[in-house]
């Protein structure tokens, strides 16, 4: 099985439903959906993606990972250790935040304590990530590279 988000785009994500979608009629559906340029919906998201959990990195000890962010992650080509950087970075700012006395560090702590999404573009890589934490646990809401639209199937389709 590839890994998440890599080598990432529409051709991937067909790949990924070819997979793991076993009913044919709801495979080809699935397809041609991609292929036309449309998105998946959530729960066909979850028709092609299970629920997955890594290891976390920074401020989370784990890092739960929905259908729907599985399929923007194959699509948009992010990968689980990109996100673990841009965790990783979010950490260190929080940190320092902290030791400065920020007014953002009581404003995301709060927003941490509450479990109400977070935003945050990690400035190197311009990946923006979306995600609540709560104890130690990060769930991923979504991912986008800061910028750009979503890539589409190539003219010649996928092979």
């Amino acid at each position: 099985m590839p890994a998440l988000g890599y080598p990432g785009g529409p051709c991937h994500v067909v790949q990924r439903i070819e997979q793991e979608v076993r009913d044919p009629k709801l495979r080809e559906r699935l397809i041609e959906e991609i292929e036309s340029g449309d998105d998946l919906s959530n729960p066909e998201a979850a028709k092609v993606y299970d629920m997955e959990q890594e290891r976390g990195a920074g401020i989370a000890t784990k890092l739960v990972i929905g259908p729907h962010t599985q399929y923007r992650m194959d699509l948009r080509g992010v990968t689980v250790p990109q996100i673990r950087a841009c965790l990783a970075s979010f950490s260190k700012l929080l940190n320092d935040w902290k030791s400065r006395r920020s007014p953002q560090y009581v404003y995301y702590t709060t927003r941490m304590a509450e479990g109400l999404p977070i935003d945050f573009i990690e400035p190197r890589m311009k990946l923006h990530i979306v995600f609540a934490w709560v104890q130690g646990t990060v769930q991923l809401i979504t991912v986008y590279w800061e910028g750009e639209t979503d890539p589409k199937i190539p003219n010649s389709g996928c092979s």
